[in-house]
């Protein structure tokens, strides 16, 4: 037996591992090229719970015995070993030996206890018979040489001997996660999760026109402007380009247009095209995953539901095994029609389901993709790593990823194309040298050189303080009251310094959004700036510049790095109806003369955006995209590799804890500490289900991922000012709304803001 129910009902060892085996298969061949592969993943599937067959372990099942001797890792990583090929023994050794755990080759990967495996070995030959059926070969040899020494060292000796390469880091990482996704899926489902076929982008362009019809009723002249017309010729572009390209050797591609050009559907456009492309000229052995990465939670949720609406609009049924959210607020839910039924999965099913991304389309973060690749080991993350073969992966914003990981990035998305069928989109308006593949968008040139929908003022030469730039916002409000504003500062102490000064004017309504603002919040007020057609004044940080689709007339920014200040110009004018839209850059000192941008951006990015832009004084949106490839060209001139490298070298020496201590996608130095605002009746229920540790584990964990809705993080050293009004209880740092202004954050005064 492999395992056994509570109702003392189970399953036979040979039944687990066929079916293990055959999960594995089948979700390998749905991903493409790399059969060399199908024998060792076979081999790793069969001998995973070769362990199993001890008396020992037969007696745990039963509950008779709880020894150490009924561990079976150990000896079941021993019979890989001795069942592969020589070049796949170490990998299958530590693939098999660390299913149970996190993979990490360590001074603890090669202990063993020779007595331990030999009391084992023996108990298990008594099964031989059985066993060389399972195996269809006579395995006597195995139980002479698990006496051997030499054998036992064989894994130690090949971990120092051999070099190790990406490929063999991408390699092991894919078999270990379909081991760890077959083995648990066999218990969850019972069969392979396969992905769904009807993905057309059919069903993208039926809703773009609903789109543009709601538009043009909204808008009746937008439909004669140029931005209209724009946005159809990049749709059309992109699909047109997808259906020349040679997808047996093209596998990097990028929509390198405008902000405020529709760039999700044509990304989703793009990529349901090229689904079904890989799809048929497969004769359907391939079935793509699509994975739609964003690189900021707060607009995860927009792009989404853009992604519902389309199916919405074709009358399809939405369940998690077709489309899936996956972040650290998303409710735990898994609901499945894959088998022509429909089934719901829950607790840790359902948990299971969600991070090992069974669905065809995920929405996800930066933040989760590269954690798949770089948080080398982690079996709850690495068991995901297989869906990135065959996968089509848009990055949207990829100007988000820092420089210093390039490198490695582009090595490791190499590998996954050439060996594992992997495609790659990139999104943005501000292309970086990074990952440059076929442009989909042949004319963006000239759609860049066509628009004129904002003109950039120019006044960075001269530094002013915040007290002076405050004077001129004001006087440029009063005069303009038909207007709306947005003011995007660098650090919460100027935002907040500014938005008590424009609180002071009298008849307009002043919003403000920043980190100190929590996430809820943050929505509820950009879905009213949305939703309403008040000349509103928003105050924020730059956590409005990419992927939030709001739109004002006039935008003032202290001064940041250059594709910042893009996205930033993003937010105005962006339908091209209101004239042109005006963006007022500055550059702003506080009282010790240090510039505000110093406190958040790198001073090289700041120098290279700055010698770019010193002199031009006026900047219109027709010059914005020489002015990006002047800039990416000098960030790729003062990029460091260090952190690529160190990785590189971590991967050689399969040094997995390092590698995931050295990737760090969003990095901040300064100690912090988070706070849940108890804000509403939601909170409150949230919390007493946590506290009374009533339900199912799945509604305990639903309860923390909608706090995380309500979160906010504070520097440590201000602990000491706030715990005070803190409830802490379970690991949960509440304060209670009264002590909490909706509009500007914690009320209570003595705390740092940075």
């Amino acid at each position: 037996m492999s395992h056994i129910n509570e109702n003392k009902s189970g399953q036979l060892l040979i039944d687990h591992l066929t079916q293990v085996r055959d999960i594995a298969l089948k979700t390998h061949k749905t991903h493409g090229k790399n059969k060399e592969l199908d024998e060792i993943i076979e081999i790793i599937c069969m001998c995973h719970d070769f362990g199993k067959a001890s008396k020992y372990f037969q007696d745990y099942l039963k509950g008779e015995y709880n020894g150490r001797l009924k561990c079976h890792g150990e000896i079941s990583a021993y019979f890989a070993y001795y069942m592969l090929p020589e070049k796949w023994k170490f990998i299958g050794f530590m693939c098999v030996k660390r299913h149970h755990g996190n993979l990490e080759p360590s001074t603890s990967l090669f202990e063993y206890n020779k007595k331990q495996l030999i009391k084992i070995s023996n108990s298990i030959k008594e099964n031989i018979e059985e066993l060389n059926n399972i195996y269809k070969k006579d395995i006597s040899e195995f139980f002479e040489l698990i006496q051997d020494e030499d054998f036992l060292e064989g894994p130690i000796d090949d971990f120092y001997d051999v070099e190790f390469e990406i490929e063999d880091y991408i390699n092991t990482h894919y078999i270990y996660s379909l081991l760890l996704t077959s083995d648990k899926t066999q218990l969850i489902r019972g069969s392979a999760y396969e992905n769904k076929t009807d993905v057309y982008d059919g069903y993208v362009k039926k809703y773009q026109q609903k789109i543009k019809k709601e538009l043009v009723q909204k808008y009746p002249n937008i439909k004669d402007t140029k931005l209209f017309k724009i946005r159809n010729k990049i749709y059309e572009e992109v699909l047109n380009s997808i259906d020349n390209i040679d997808i047996n050797k093209n596998h990097i591609f990028s929509i390198n247009v405008p902000t405020g050009t529709s760039k999700t559907l044509a990304a989703y456009g793009a990529s349901f095209r090229l689904f079904q492309r890989i799809y048929n000229e497969s004769n359907k052995n391939i079935i793509p995953s699509i994975i739609y990465t964003i690189p900021f939670t707060s607009v995860i949720d927009q792009n989404y539901e853009v992604l519902e609406n389309i199916l919405k609009e074709n009358n399809i049924k939405i369940f998690e095994s077709f489309i899936l959210k996956h972040h650290s607020m998303t409710p735990l839910e898994y609901k499945d029609n894959t088998l022509d039924e429909e089934k719901e999965y829950r607790n840790y099913d359902a948990r299971f389901c969600v991070e090992n991304w069974q669905s065809t389309i995920i929405t996800t973060t930066f933040v989760q993709l590269f954690n798949t690749i770089f948080k080398a080991g982690k079996n709850s993350i690495v068991n995901r790593f297989h869906k990135l073969a065959g996968s089509i992966i848009i990055l949207d914003e990829v100007q988000a990823i820092d420089p210093k990981y390039y490198k490695i990035i582009e090595k490791i998305f190499d590998i996954l194309c050439k060996k594992f069928n992997c495609y790659i989109i990139t999104v943005t308006a501000t292309k970086p040298l990074f990952l440059q593949g076929i442009e989909l968008v042949k004319s963006n040139k000239e759609i860049f050189k066509q628009l004129d929908r904002i003109q950039i003022e120019n006044y960075i030469d001269n530094p002013i303080n915040i007290d002076t730039f405050c004077e001129i916002l004001k006087e440029d409000i009063y005069t303009q009251s038909e207007k709306s504003f947005l003011i995007v500062l660098n650090t919460i102490k100027s935002s907040l310094y500014v938005l008590d000064e424009l609180e002071k004017i009298e008849d307009r309504k002043v919003l403000y959004l920043s980190t100190a603002i929590h996430p809820q919040r943050r929505l509820e007020v950009i879905n009213e700036i949305k939703n309403s057609d008040e000349k509103y004044i928003l105050v924020s940080t730059q956590i409005i510049e990419a992927g939030v689709d709001i739109d004002f007339d006039i935008v003032y920014r202290d001064f940041s790095i250059m594709d910042s200040i893009n996205q930033t110009g993003g937010r105005a004018n962006r339908n091209a109806i209101k004239g042109k839209g005006i963006l007022r850059l500055f550059y702003l000192i506080d009282e010790n003369e240090r510039p505000f941008c110093s406190y958040i951006y790198s001073n090289s990015l700041l120098d290279a955006t700055k010698k770019i832009l010193q002199g031009r004084q006026i900047i219109n949106e027709n010059e914005i995209l020489d002015i990006n490839e002047e800039y990416f060209k000098a960030v790729d001139n003062i990029k460091s590799n260090d952190a690529s490298n160190k990785i590189y070298k971590y991967i050689e020496k399969l040094e997995f804890n390092n590698i995931r201590k050295e990737f760090e996608l969003i990095k901040d130095d300064i100690p912090k500490e988070d706070i849940i605002i108890n804000y509403n009746e939601e909170t409150q229920n949230c919390i007493d289900i946590i506290l009374e540790g009533k339900g199912e584990y799945q509604d305990i964990l639903n309860a923390w991922r909608t706090l995380n809705k309500y979160k906010i993080s504070v520097l440590k050293k201000d602990l000491k000012n706030i715990n005070d009004n803190c409830n802490n209880k379970k690991g949960m740092r509440i304060l209670d709304k009264c002590y909490y202004d909706e509009n500007r954050g914690i009320k209570i005064t003595n705390i740092s803001i940075c």
